[in-house]
């Protein structure tokens, strides 16, 4: 068998020609989009660092300014509305966030806020319920020339009530000339949870209603479901200003899917309509589909423009994963459909 032979010079040839070509694993494949960081919050309520999130609400917030901002006497506030409305992320924003910003610097009335959830003291008894209410005021009051109270502190004798009388006398004190103290008070139902459990003492009610009363510096703002405007709250709830925390519009719908996608992800007209229809501006319902239209886009590996189509299969999916059996008052639409 002869071997095979090819002269010096072809061989050259060849090893040019080679050389000139592309290896294929070095042939770029099209790059996939990089993924979208995805901008949607989940059940979780709005704080500062999510205000962009924080759409709409123009009424509410020109109605907290009417009550917080004015001269003269300052009414205590009630905010109620359906479970994820966005209560919470309005309280949130008020103490924290941009949109409060300048009820807080307001410059004829300042505003020393603090933010408190009663579910954290879910199943405490009253003497030690009120402790930590009191070490929780205080600690997150902040006034300028503010020393601190201890309110749980061993004070011989002391009982838990004068123990509160304690830390909002200090914080009174203390505050600016200006200043007042708005304590936004969050799940205000867990009392009367406690109170029917037994671990809360039924005179909780009347103290805080002589706070509510008599603390000329202390503005208190309660927030809760509509189970608050039931004839059990009547003696606290009657001395508030009310306002319902309600959906959103389909213009703040609509900012609120499009906004924080804009210029990563586009959503079609026939999209927005889709998720209006199914949320009628319920603002859990938007931020939870449109968290999951980010996760399908990204998960394409292309940048393509999210349909109708792609809202229903996402609203599909959540009605099997139960998020339609989630407590909701007041549904939306088509939550159990």
């Amino acid at each position: 068998m002869r071997d095979s032979f090819m002269p010096v010079g072809t061989w050259a040839v060849v090893l040019a020609v080679d050389q000139e070509l592309p290896n294929p694993m070095d042939i770029a494949s099209p790059k996939a989009p990089a993924l979208i960081a995805n901008p949607f919050v989940v059940g979780r309520p709005l704080t500062a660092v999510s205000s962009s999130l924080y759409i709409g609400r123009e009424d509410l917030f020109a109605w907290l300014g009417e009550n917080l901002s004015g001269a003269g006497q300052s009414n205590a506030l009630l905010l109620y509305g359906p479970r994820r409305i966005g209560k919470t992320s309005t309280l949130y924003q008020l103490v924290e966030g941009e949109r409060g910003r300048s009820l807080r610097e307001n410059r004829a009335r300042r505003l020393f806020p603090a933010y408190i959830d009663l579910q954290r003291y879910a199943g405490r008894p009253t003497d030690e319920w009120l402790r930590c209410l009191a070490r929780d005021v205080c600690r997150r009051v902040n006034t300028s020339n503010l020393e601190r109270s201890t309110p749980d502190s061993a004070v011989p004798g002391e009982t838990a009530f004068a123990a509160f009388d304690r830390c909002l006398d200090r914080l009174e004190e203390t505050l600016p000339d200006d200043g007042l103290i708005l304590l936004a008070i969050d799940e205000f139902e867990e009392i009367r949870a406690g109170i029917e459990a037994g671990t809360l003492e039924p005179e909780v009610l009347a103290y805080l209603r002589s706070q509510i009363q008599h603390r000329a510096r202390v503005i208190f703002l309660l927030c809760g479901s509509a189970a608050l405007l039931q004839p059990f709250w009547s003696s606290l709830v009657n001395l508030t200003a009310r306002h319902e925390v309600s959906l959103l519009d389909f213009d703040q719908t609509t900012t609120l899917i499009r906004r924080p996608v804009e210029g990563f992800l586009t959503i079609e007209d026939e999209a927005v309509a889709g998720i209006w229809e199914y949320t009628k501006g319920h603002p859990f319902l938007i931020q939870t589909i449109c968290h999951r239209l980010v996760s399908l886009a990204n998960r394409r590996h292309e940048r393509l423009p999210i349909e109708a189509g792609d809202v229903d299969k996402v609203i599909e999916r959540l009605i099997i994963d139960g998020y339609t059996n989630d407590g909701f008052t007041d549904e939306p639409p088509g939550l159990h459909s």
